[in-house]
């Protein structure tokens, strides 16, 4: 058979190449064609629809609106509850914290919450007979400095603990909110029998239920069956909730953190961006580095918890901060009054003023930023060493007003 010329030769390939792609099959036929035809190899068949691109989910929207958490805690301070006192002023930081990190949706946006805490002794016997040995000592509040400033100041003596009356003073006395969407809550923490004084427990209950606040029972002993925790336990059922019990003496471990230093550092940072304004400023600025003081002498636990709070949102002080104030109120520095304002913005242009706030503002978010990442390296670190140990946390005054909180909050569409 005579030989086939080179010309007539490519001219039948370039005619036949894709029958030979295709009967090749796959790679072998796309390099035989390349290599034959020195072109462009033709596009591989694709099965199935065409790709569709990946779309990174949209943030969810942040609403500008903020619900409303209010806790009145209740503590006996009769003789022998020092260790709750302790734990309550030890504690007070991660509580709020915890709470403050509730969230729930509204109109397909993110809200906040904004946490009002007061506070009831009872139990003292330096407290007055005739009000059943009961004294509220904060009322609704988010000024968590003089909560800690409060706490402080208590001690323990005596005494008679009517719990189920000091349950009726707060329901009846506070300035609880009329929102239907508003988390209102009472805790009570005490470990002598519920059944003393002339407020029973059913009647205490029946008070809070009709203002539709929760009371969470916190039984300060061991739930073993005896004559005091059996009068809780009846309470707690009344109450429609699960009695609590904790050990008022335990402190909670320490596990140093890598972190822990530098969050402590930023967190001292932090007080400098603060603008005190009004009659009060300067006494609440003296109350903050106050509480970061007693949270240092409580352990170095509870003042990293201190420090890491004052990087949330949860610890505002709008009330005499101008930072704080303007960031709720864009228009509330263009109204203050000039005597009202610190010493070196007084005088300037409402455009100067708003500069001084603007760059701590600023400054202020940046060390909240610095604060926030390292908590989160902190957590796990701390996480991993607990795993690491085969620790656990003891139930605590905070770990069971979080669970007592928790039921409650998700009834009414808040996550925590």
């Amino acid at each position: 058979m005579p030989p086939i010329a080179p010309a007539r030769l490519n001219r039948w390939f370039r005619r036949h190449s894709l029958t030979l792609v295709a009967t090749l099959g796959g790679a072998a036929g796309v390099a035989f064609a390349v290599a034959r035809l020195g072109g462009a190899a033709p596009p591989a068949r694709h099965a199935g629809p065409p790709p569709v691109a990946l779309v990174q989910p949209a943030e969810p929207v942040r609403d500008t609106a903020v619900d409303t958490v209010q806790v009145a805690l209740l503590l006996d301070t009769s003789s022998s509850m020092d260790g709750l006192i302790n734990q309550a002023r030890s504690h007070l930081w991660k509580m709020v914290d915890q709470l403050g990190r509730m969230t729930r949706v509204v109109d397909g946006k993110v809200r906040g919450v904004k946490i009002e805490l007061a506070i009831f002794e009872y139990g003292n016997d330096t407290l007055p007979e005739e009000g059943g040995y009961i004294r509220q000592v904060l009322p609704f509040t988010s000024d968590l400095d003089q909560a800690s400033e409060k706490l402080g100041a208590l001690f323990t003596n005596g005494g008679s603990e009517f719990a189920g009356q000091a349950i009726q003073t707060a329901v009846t006395s506070l300035a609880w909110s009329n929102d239907p969407a508003a988390l209102r809550f009472v805790f009570v923490a005490g470990n002598e029998s519920f059944d003393q004084g002339r407020v029973s427990a059913t009647a205490a209950m029946a008070a809070a239920a009709a203002k539709d606040i929760a009371v969470q029972l916190i039984f300060c002993g061991t739930n073993n069956g005896d004559s005091e925790s059996q009068t809780w336990g009846s309470a707690a059922k009344l109450a429609q909730s699960d009695l609590t019990t904790i050990d008022q003496d335990r402190v909670a471990a320490h596990i140093p953190a890598p972190q822990d230093a530098e969050i402590l550092r930023l967190g001292g940072e932090l007080n400098g961006t603060y603008l005190a304004y009004g009659a009060g400023g300067q006494a609440a600025v003296a109350r903050q580095a106050a509480a970061d003081a007693t949270s240092a002498k409580l352990g170095a636990k509870v003042a990293v918890e201190r420090n890491a709070l004052k990087a949330k949102k949860a610890y505002r002080n709008d009330s005499w901060d101008l930072v704080d104030a303007v960031e709720g109120d864009a228009g509330f520095l263009g109204r203050a009054k000039e005597e009202e304002l610190p010493a070196d913005l007084r005088g300037k242009s409402l455009e100067e003023k708003q500069a001084v706030v603007a760059a701590q503002a600023s400054r202020r978010a940046a060390l909240k930023a610095e604060i926030a990442k390292l908590e989160a390296e902190r957590e796990a670190f701390l996480k991993a060493e607990a795993a690491k140990r085969g620790t656990t946390d003891a139930p605590s005054l905070e770990s069971e007003l979080i669970k007592g909180t928790r039921k409650t909050a998700t009834k009414k569409g808040y996550n925590l």
